[in-house]
């Protein structure tokens, strides 16, 4: 039996509807399936350079702590290390947007520490780690480097705003796979911050995005 032409066009119209669902579902399959990976530590040490201690949340420290990241991106994307020092000033201390993964990175490198001053305040560090451009981020990061006097102060502002949105905005993604990675390697006698570090690491898989945000008082 022929089909009149209004009903063999509502099945085509069907039929690309289905075809546009199908198509749809495997794009959000295949971006749902996108992970990050990466290792990361915040260690602490005192003035006397004693063994450091991993600092994984908010931590209240005595002036004179000394503090070093290790950054090492495992998979492609865009991650980010930046601080808010206790003057609301903006740093970014790691930036890599990589098609693969990067060497470990050591902040500050070689025996160089972040070390807290006597001004009692608060440090906010950032860490973000996404599959995709965050373009809006990098944009307000270039018109901080830019600026100056009141508008950088605005812009120091959004670029917090931003990445707190950001954090939320990826909260709904499942809970990263966080676990210690162990490495072997030198005695403590022969040991290098890098080392002290490296022993500190965890390594993070996570679905697109991953945001880890750290407060220190002293």
């Amino acid at each position: 039996m022929m089909r009149s032409p209004s009903v063999r066009l509502c099945l085509i119209v069907a039929a690309c509807l289905l075809l546009t669902a199908a198509g749809t579902t495997a794009a959000e399959t295949k971006a749902s399936g996108e992970t990050v990976e990466l290792r990361w530590a915040l260690g602490a040490t005192g003035a006397d350079d004693s063994k450091p201690s991993a600092i994984e949340s908010d931590s209240e420290l005595a002036a004179g702590t000394k503090l070093k990241f290790l950054v090492e991106p495992l998979s492609s994307g865009s991650v980010y290390l930046i601080l808010l020092d206790s003057q609301d000033d903006i740093h970014v201390l790691y930036e890599e947007s990589a098609d693969a993964y990067s060497d470990p990175a050591y902040i500050p490198p070689g025996r160089g520490y972040l070390v807290l001053d006597d001004a009692t305040g608060r440090e906010t560090f950032f860490l973000l780690a996404s599959a995709e451009p965050l373009e809006e981020l990098d944009g307000l990061l270039a018109d901080y480097d830019a600026a100056e006097g009141g508008a950088r102060e605005k812009l120091g502002e959004a670029i917090v705003a931003e990445i707190r949105r950001v954090n939320k905005e990826n909260r709904h993604f499942s809970r990263p796979v966080e676990k210690p990675v162990m490495i072997g390697g030198q005695t403590r006698a022969d040991a290098t911050p890098e080392s002290e570090i490296d022993r500190l690491a965890v390594q993070i898989s996570a679905q697109r995005f991953y945001g880890k945000t750290i407060t220190i008082d002293h």
